[in-house]
């Protein structure tokens, strides 16, 4: 067959994340050109709040691809699939046909945005792009392209993300376990194990970087938190749209049968805060998530139910057993929440941050008074300042607290 070429697009489209995802939390206190006798002062006064997040102004829903396009035109589907079955298996030149109905014009468009297509075939293969350059010629019956792709990653680090994905659901998920408690596992995993940053070995935007460096952007958190909850036997969708005139990346999870909002990446309070977990993004519905979030709602199922909102006042959470306990959001207070009997009970008014749970007491910083080291008895209440100092990254391993100060000094204490 005769093939005419009609246009020669040399297009290197670096994936959308690598600078696009707003981190989650940022803590209103500054540390630039102030000394430490003055912040540990001043943080008598000061309330640790979430910065209040914003809808996208320079961007909207119908600026996403959206899948009608593949309801209205059948073969860019299959273009699609044929595609991506190349890219899953990292091959780096190759040429697949298009026979749909879309004039050159459209299709070059749906070509430029590639990534886009196959996020909505296989979102974990879409998160292997790095570049990519297409040629485009007419056949008789549409169009010829030719394919040269760039990778964040390779087959043999694909090997070790699925040996880490199947050891994660053998050693923390047991058939037992509800759905809220998979999606509360994973959500808490994901937080924790992950530091917000671009600066890793792809930008942070590969899971293979998330599970080797513990770096990662909102893309590599948000695969690694699909395949988590595929792993785990939860149904899941990778979701792509806007956010503070960002693109960004987030989950929805089937839980019992009903569909919700999963943001692990704004659920991790901030880089320097690494034990620090966020519910405020936790099984979140439409009508909620859409306050600070915009996305192409015909591409995924409707999330309606407000049967986990009782999370979204929880921050600075540490969670022993079946008791949540944390700080409330809504007044700064420290509340224990238990899953398995729905109460929900004030410990006490202090403003207390970075807690960790030992033995019925909590530790943590005391915000009303300087971040000074504070143990508090989970069943009455009663505070002991153990440390007169401001301190921050509370957590317990094998009977220790650690703990910092502002200055970087790490410390230690027995419990």
């Amino acid at each position: 067959m005769n093939k005419k070429i009609i246009m020669l697009l040399l297009l290197c489209c670096m994936i959308p994340f690598v600078t696009a995802c707003s981190k989650a939390i940022n803590i209103l206190l500054e540390e630039d050109d102030v000394t430490t006798e003055t912040l540990a002062e001043e943080t008598k006064n000061d309330v640790k709040k979430p910065e209040n997040k914003a809808l996208s102004e320079s961007f909207s829903p119908s600026e996403l691809f959206s899948t009608t396009l593949f309801k209205d035109d059948p073969a860019l589907l299959q273009f699609t699939k044929r595609v991506e079955k190349q890219v899953a298996k990292f091959e780096q030149h190759f040429e697949v046909p298009y026979t749909g109905k879309l004039d050159f014009e459209d299709f070059e468009v749906q070509l430029n945005d590639l990534n886009s297509l196959i996020t909505f075939v296989d979102p974990y293969t879409a998160g292997y792009f790095l570049t990519y350059e297409w040629t485009a010629w007419e056949t008789d019956d549409g169009y010829l392209v030719e394919l040269s792709i760039d990778y964040l990653t390779d087959a043999k680090k694909e090997q070790k993300v699925n040996q880490y994905v199947e050891e994660f659901a053998d050693q923390y998920i047991t058939k037992e376990m509800t759905d809220f408690e998979r999606a509360k596992t994973i959500n808490d995993y994901v937080v924790q194990l992950a530091t917000y940053t671009e600066q890793g070995s792809t930008e942070g935007q590969s899971v293979f970087e998330l599970i080797s460096e513990e770096t990662a952007v909102c893309q590599a958190y948000a695969l690694l938190a699909y395949r988590l909850f595929l792993a785990s036997d939860l149904d899941a969708k990778y979701v792509y749209g806007y956010s503070e005139d960002q693109l960004h990346a987030w989950n929805l999870v089937s839980i019992d049968d009903d569909w919700y909002h999963l943001d692990t990446t704004w659920n991790d309070v901030d880089p320097e805060e690494p034990y620090t977990v966020s519910y405020e993004y936790f099984l979140v519905n439409d009508e909620k998530l859409s306050q600070d979030h915009l996305w192409a709602t015909e591409n995924y199922f409707a999330a309606t139910s407000d049967d986990y909102d009782f999370m979204h006042d929880m921050w600075y959470a540490n969670t022993v057993d079946t008791v949540i306990y944390y700080n409330s959001l809504n007044d700064n207070k420290v509340y224990s929440y238990d899953v398995a009997t729905n109460e929900n009970k004030q410990i006490t008014e202090t403003a207390c941050y970075y807690l960790a749970t030992y033995s019925d007491s909590i530790y943590c910083s005391d915000y009303d008074n300087a971040g000074y080291l504070t143990k508090i008895n989970v069943d009455d209440g009663s505070e002991e300042v153990l440390f007169e100092d401001e301190v921050l990254n509370l957590y317990i391993q094998d009977g220790i607290l650690y703990y910092e100060t502002l200055d970087g000094s790490q410390h230690q204490q027995k419990l």
